[in-house]
């Protein structure tokens, strides 16, 4: 005949093994959603204008053909809510039209600034890696010069986004600005 303790240090046993299965399972899982979340980014400021030279002076132009040069400043804090640091590369600019993409281009650091000549110059924003459950804030620039390429697609411009690549290659975009250039000048001469 059994002995009625066989079974139950048997059980005990399963027991044992059934709780610490379940224990790494549910760790493992507890491990993987404190690890997840994601980048939020906030635009906290966007800057941008149109100048002209005026007797060896660049100042703010009133119409779109003054315009010789358009420039932008974008501030953004970026929060990261995982445990793990975020990376973002190949940071861009993107001006569109409603889904069309008019011009791309990688912006300008402005924590990068140096003075050659008695001209401020940037370093083009490198890939940048953001510490876990940290904010950090990145202050973006650039500017396009008339005789340099062509403006005009600025004045068919509605939207700007910041696009990335994430740490998994997944391209992300981020809504910059909203307004429609080609009536710029004429809301300011309406305010005027």
């Amino acid at each position: 005949m059994n002995n009625p303790c066989d079974y139950s240090g048997i059980l005990t046993a399963v027991i044992g093994v059934g709780g610490t299965l379940s224990g790494t399972v549910l760790g493992w899982l507890l491990n993987g959603f404190s690890q997840r979340g994601k980048l939020k980014i906030f635009v906290s400021s966007w800057k941008d204008q149109f100048e002209h030279n005026e007797q060896g002076y660049m100042v703010v132009s009133n119409d779109k053909e003054q315009a010789e040069l358009y420039q932008f400043d974008v501030v953004l804090d970026i929060y990261n809510s995982s445990r793990e640091t975020k990376i973002m590369r190949n940071i861009e600019v993107v001006f569109s039209n409603k889904r069309n993409v008019l011009k791309t281009f990688k912006p300008n650091d402005s924590a990068t600034s140096y003075v050659i000549g008695g001209l401020t110059r940037y370093k083009k924003v490198a890939p940048i890696n953001i510490p876990p459950q940290s904010v950090i804030q990145v202050k973006l620039c650039d500017g396009l010069w008339r005789k340099e390429g062509n403006m005009d697609f600025i004045w068919d411009t509605n939207k700007i986004y910041l696009t990335y690549l994430n740490s998994k290659g997944k391209k992300k975009r981020v809504l910059l600005h909203t307004e429609s250039y080609c009536d710029r000048f004429k809301n300011q001469s309406a305010e005027e």
